[in-house]
């Protein structure tokens, strides 16, 4: 502000507390549906990098249609934005792949919002689990704004709504789902990423049997993360976060305990399916890593690798038992 000569600044900061309601709502449903085409983007790179014929072609093709979304974005005209979309999702359908989308094995990754993120902070884990035949599947950013809702209409927060503010924030969830059941439908056409909405009450339910309700922040959406996608929708999980971050690693000492056999099928007790891929196993696939922004030390990497091979079986075993059923319901 001294360099714009502009004096006797105040600063707000935006806050959680009432679900950023400080935004404004036109500006919160823009701003959404950035993050929600973001994130599904995302994974879609993921599923080239790992999938994809000619990687670097493919790549080179979500570079020039990325482009071409900010744009879209750039004029704030939604109508305009879905046409993009679609026409982005016809230009993805046409990569050639190497096998059909659901039988790459993918790797969830949860953690701490910036570094799970953040290329240079997870060391381009993407690439690198790509290399290996892994799509990453990233924990959206969405899942903080929804959760930072749930909070809110479970009065977990110190804020206080009045009957106008009430309105305008369930007419604002209102048109949160519907953008994004929007563009998620859209941009699952291309077959490389799923329709499915982010189901936040689920991912909640799965941790409060380990962490109160009352300690909020990124743990319990680890946590629930975690056990919501292992054997279900994912063949591992990687927990990242910045070294020392005690959310963290809270989540991870709860995760070493949690992600077996057990923990995983008290989440869906009544799914036959999934005991049957849990037959015969114990602990699941499950890394725990710190970053600093430096390479990863060797003992790291020797895990990875580990890792690996833990959730390439089982992503077999997963494959199979599908096969199984679908050869029954045939």
């Amino acid at each position: 502000m001294r360099r714009q000569e502009i004096p006797n600044v105040a600063l707000f900061s935006l806050t959680s507390e009432n679900s950023y309601a400080g935004l404004g709502n036109d500006f919160h449903l823009k701003a959404w549906c950035g993050v929600v085409v973001s994130d599904t983007m995302e994974d879609i790179r993921s599923m080239l990098l790992a999938n994809a014929v000619d990687a670097e072609s493919a790549i080179q093709i979500f570079n020039k249609e990325w482009d071409l979304i900010i744009r879209k974005f750039e004029k704030g005209n939604f109508p305009e934005l879905e046409k993009q979309l679609t026409q982005t999702a016809e230009q993805f359908r046409e990569i050639p792949l190497r096998h059909p989308p659901e039988a790459v094995p993918t790797i969830s990754l949860v953690g701490e919002i910036f570094v799970r993120r953040d290329e240079l902070s997870r060391q381009y884990l993407t690439e690198r689990l790509a290399e290996k035949g892994f799509a990453t599947i990233c924990s959206p950013i969405a899942e903080w704004a929804l959760y930072s809702d749930y909070l809110v209409d479970k009065g977990l927060v110190d804020y206080t709504m009045s009957m106008r503010d009430k309105l305008s924030f369930v007419l604002k969830k209102m048109y949160m789902a519907r953008y994004t059941k929007r563009i998620k439908s859209i941009l699952a056409d291309s077959g490389l990423a799923h329709a499915e909405p982010l189901n936040i009450r689920s991912i909640i339910n799965n941790a409060t049997p380990h962490l109160s309700l009352n300690l909020t922040g990124e743990a319990i959406l680890t946590v629930g993360s975690s056990l919501a996608e292992i054997a279900s929708h994912s063949c591992g999980v990687i927990a990242i976060g910045p070294f020392g971050c005690m959310p963290n690693r809270l989540a991870e000492a709860l995760l070493s305990e949690v992600m077996t056999h057990e923990g995983k099928l008290a989440t869906d007790p009544n799914n036959k399916q999934l005991r049957s891929v849990l037959t015969g196993l114990d602990d699941l696939p499950f890394l725990a890593i710190e970053s600093d922004g430096s390479p990863f030390p060797q003992l790291i990497t020797a895990k990875l690798e580990s890792f690996c091979l833990r959730a390439k079986r089982l992503h077999n075993k997963m494959l199979d038992i599908k096969n199984q059923r679908k050869t029954r319901l045939n």
